[in-house]
């Protein structure tokens, strides 16, 4: 979703069928026109970025449940790309190495609740596309896991980002909130900005039930 009259849209709908719906942050963080007169072409992103006013009712729509997940849409164009004239440039940004820090950052400012993070990022896309074994910390389930410091602040800066573009429409931002370990299936891969390359995950397995089921529209 990317406006407010989506929300208003589906506000009606939602209880008439198996209807899911995502937003992604660069859509209630970042607002029309200063977006653009800022970053130009690397803000150019496919549905466009807004004004305040449909920031405003995205993000209420996901505290109130109307909108399911946060997703990225991330698109790792370089800074070559996107120096492209604006309509020629390719669009979208990246955007997963910032989406935790920058919900984790709402979490500090008192606009939401850690749990409701917790809900969009984890628990709500494992629910919606039927992942088994992922997004709950309980017996029978695989130990992937974030631990994050609630009290750390850190400035996003290109420079030190992980990214092989290495540029973000948020360099510049403090934030408060940043993970600091990654588990995945019960092994260590990131700590304080060491990366051990040799864990890696498994391939996702989907509920079989799930794709028999009518599908999310």
């Amino acid at each position: 979703l990317s406006t407010a009259d989506e929300v208003v849209f589906l506000d009606e709908k939602k209880g008439l069928g198996p209807i899911s719906v995502e937003v992604c942050p660069q859509h209630f963080l970042l607002t029309a026109p200063e977006v653009y007169q800022r970053l130009g072409a690397l803000a150019q992103m496919n549905p466009p970025l807004r004004t305040e006013e449909h920031a405003t009712a995205l993000w209420e729509g996901l505290v109130k449940g109307t909108i399911d997940c946060i997703a990225t849409d991330h698109a790792p164009h370089t800074l070559e790309e996107k120096g492209q004239p604006f309509g020629k440039a390719p669009s979208g940004m990246p955007g997963v190495e910032t989406s935790l820090p920058l919900l984790l950052n709402q979490v500090n400012l008192g606009r939401c609740k850690l749990t409701d993070v917790v809900r969009w990022m984890c628990e709500n896309p494992v629910k919606l596309y039927g992942v088994q074994n992922k997004g709950f910390i309980k017996p029978g389930h695989d130990a992937d896991l974030v631990l994050v410091d609630m009290g750390r602040s850190r400035t996003i800066r290109d420079d030190e980002l992980h990214t092989r573009v290495n540029w973000s429409p948020y360099n510049g931002w403090e934030t408060q909130g940043w993970p600091i370990m990654t588990i995945v299936g019960g092994q260590m891969v990131y700590r304080e900005g060491d990366f051990f390359d040799e864990v890696r995950g498994s391939e996702i397995v989907i509920d079989p039930a799930r794709n028999a089921a009518a599908p999310i529209l």
